[in-house]
C-alpha cells in the first residue's frame, strides 16, 4: 500500500503556497527572473506573475522583489522571507513523507481500519450482528464450515456453500460479520447437548412481553448481546433477569458478509 499526498498551505481560506509554488520560486532564486522562471517551469509569464502577485499579496512580508540597475538592468530575487518559507516547506515534505511512510508499513492496520468504516455503515435487519476474526475453514465439495472469534470464549461455527466460500474469498485471517435473526436464536438455562451447533454463556440483560412474542437479550461475557424473539409459550424456560443463561443457533443460521 502507498499512501500519497499533496502539500499545501492555505492563508485568509485561499491558497498560499504549494509544491507548484514553491518549485516557482526556486527557480525565480535560481534565475534571477520571472520570466525565465516561467520558461523553465514550461508555464506562461501571467500565470507565474500572477502566483508571485498572490503570494506576495497573502504574506505579511514580501516574497519575491525586483531590483533595479545593475549589469543586467535589474531583475527578481527572493526576499529572506521567500528563502525561509522554501526551507520550512522542505523539511515538512520530508517529515510528511517520513509519516506516510509509516502509515506504509502499517498497512494492514490500515487495512482494518477500513474495515471498520465498513463495519459503521453496515445497516441490516438482523439483529444480531457480530464481527469476527476467520480461524478456521474446513470445506468438502459442497460446503464449508468457516469458524469466527467474535471475542467469546469459543469461536462461533458457520456454515455455508463452498461456492459463497469461494466467491467471498474467504480465509484464515479476514474480518468478517456473523448476521443471525432474532427468530434463529433460541436462549435456555443450559447449552445445547448437539455438539454441531453453536451455544455462548452470558446473563440475562431484559425480557419483554407483548402476549404473543417475547423478547429477551443476553450479554455474553464478552460484552456483547444476543438477541431471541420467541413466542411466549417457548420463551426462555422462566428465566429472569440476571440469571445465566446460553444462547443457541445453528451454524447454518448463520450469514456471513464481509
Amino acid at each position: 500500500m502507498k499512501i500519497k499526498s499533496n502539500l499545501w498551505f492555505e492563508s485568509e481560506e485561499r491558497a498560499f503556497f504549494g509544491k507548484g509554488r514553491i518549485e516557482l520560486l526556486e527557480q525565480i532564486a535560481r534565475c534571477g527572473s520571472i520570466s525565465k522562471a516561467a520558461k523553465a517551469m514550461k508555464m506562461s509569464y501571467k500565470a507565474a506573475w500572477d502566483a508571485v502577485n498572490e503570494i506576495n499579496s497573502l504574506s505579511k512580508e514580501p516574497i519575491v522583489v525586483k531590483e533595479t540597475g545593475g549589469r543586467g538592468g535589474g531583475g527578481t530575487r527572493l526576499t529572506e522571507k521567500g528563502l525561509e518559507y522554501i526551507r520550512i516547506y522542505k523539511e515538512l515534505e520530508k517529515l510528511q513523507s517520513r509519516f506516510f511512510d509509516l502509515l506504509a508499513e502499517r498497512a494492514e492496520d490500515m487495512d482494518r481500519l477500513g474495515s471498520i468504516g465498513g463495519r459503521l455503515t453496515l445497516q441490516t435487519s438482523a439483529r444480531n450482528q457480530f464481527s469476527g476474526t476467520v480461524v478456521k475453514i474446513e470445506c468438502t465439495d459442497v460446503e464449508c464450515g468457516v469458524e469466527l472469534d467474535i471475542g467469546e470464549e469459543r469461536p462461533i461455527r458457520a456454515l455455508i456453500t463452498r461456492k459463497s466460500a469461494e466467491n467471498m474469498a474467504i480465509e484464515e485471517g479476514m474480518e468478517l460479520f456473523a448476521l443471525i435473526k432474532s427468530s434463529w436464536v433460541s436462549i435456555g438455562r443450559e447449552p445445547s447437548v448437539d455438539g454441531s451447533l453453536n451455544s455462548l454463556e452470558g446473563r440475562v440483560a431484559s425480557l419483554r412481553d407483548d402476549g404473543d412474542f417475547t423478547e429477551t437479550e443476553l450479554l455474553l461475557k464478552g460484552g456483547r448481546v444476543v438477541v431471541s424473539v420467541t413466542s411466549s409459550v417457548d420463551a426462555a424456560e422462566g428465566l429472569k433477569v440476571g440469571e445465566k443463561g446460553y444462547a443457541v443457533f445453528s451454524p447454518s443460521d448463520i450469514i456471513l458478509a464481509r
